[in-house]
């Protein structure tokens, strides 16, 4: 069953006094298969940590926990890495902040892909 190709997920009620964005993680992948959706509008607060974003976007694509997102929603499976605009790849620390602004993208992959 196809999947809207956006979800506006809430981010967590302790960071709402971050000013929040919409950003775009693209998915890749067994991402892209699991979730049946080539990408994800999340809202999100511009200063997250990678745990946060994982957070958000494990509610608005639960089908991503335990392929791509850890089974807590911490942050990431070692095997996928997250690359922000294309230009600089984000760590697999949970605590890393991202300072995100209004319509970045977010890509999704794993990190052992082959090219």
């Amino acid at each position: 069953m196809a999947s809207p190709s956006s979800f506006n997920a809430r981010p967590p009620a302790d960071t709402l006094a971050d000013t929040l964005v919409d950003i775009t993680v693209e998915l890749f992948g067994t991402a892209r298969i699991a979730c049946d959706r080539h990408d994800v509008v999340l809202r999100v607060p511009s200063s997250s940590t990678l745990a946060e974003v994982t957070k958000i976007l494990s509610e608005a694509c639960p089908e991503l926990v335990g392929k791509a997102i850890a089974e807590d929603t911490s942050g990431l499976m070692k095997s996928y890495t997250l690359n922000l605009n294309g230009t600089a790849f984000v760590s697999g620390l949970a605590e890393q902040r991202l300072e995100l602004r209004e319509g970045d993208t977010l890509l999704l992959f794993s990190s052992q892909a082959g090219g």
